[in-house]
């Protein structure tokens, strides 16, 4: 599981890239932010941020979600191939491998709930009360949460892989 393949995980972390990028340009510049509204588990607050971004912030939100869906099957498919293929482990760690390689696809499943979740409440009656609205902080907390497990995880890897934390690995 643990082979090398830089050229994969090389087009892997560009089209990631890319494509986080995309998404900042649809919807970065928003005030608060887009993370901020994904971590509101409070009703007031989560219709009070859709309120300031006015209707042409909601307009840009409503269009960000077919490359939201797009971003997510590209980041799932970044962690595995990051994982698997990346050189973070030796051909012996492959269980290790493995469960790093499963964070950012069960990252991305959170992320298609929480989409799903936004789409109902954008769907139906502006600043209505809903159980949708924490459920969706929630995806979005957990999601998020795998994303920093992941990161961190990688990053020590790599910082041992090159004797960056103190000895190196392998």
């Amino acid at each position: 599981m643990a082979r090398r393949s830089p050229l994969l995980t090389g087009m892997a972390s560009v089209a990631v890239a890319i494509s986080q990028v995309y998404l900042g340009c649809l919807v970065g510049d928003r005030r608060p932010s887009i993370i901020c509204l994904q971590l509101s588990f409070s009703p007031e607050h989560y219709w009070g941020i859709l309120a300031a971004w006015g209707a042409d912030g909601l307009q840009a939100y409503r269009g960000h979600f077919a490359a939201d869906t797009l971003h997510l099957c590209i980041y799932a498919l970044f962690g595995y191939v990051v994982a698997t293929r990346g050189g973070l482990f030796p051909e012996a760690e492959t269980r290790a491998s493995g469960r790093l390689a499963a964070l950012l696809p069960l990252a991305a499943l959170f992320d298609v709930a929480e989409n799903l979740l936004q789409l109902h409440l954008l769907a139906g009656p502006f600043g209505a009360p809903s159980a949708a609205i924490p459920l969706s902080a929630l995806c979005s907390s957990l999601k998020w949460g795998l994303v920093a497990v992941f990161a961190a995880w990688a990053g020590w890897r790599l910082a041992n892989k090159y004797g960056l934390a103190g000895r190196p690995s392998h």
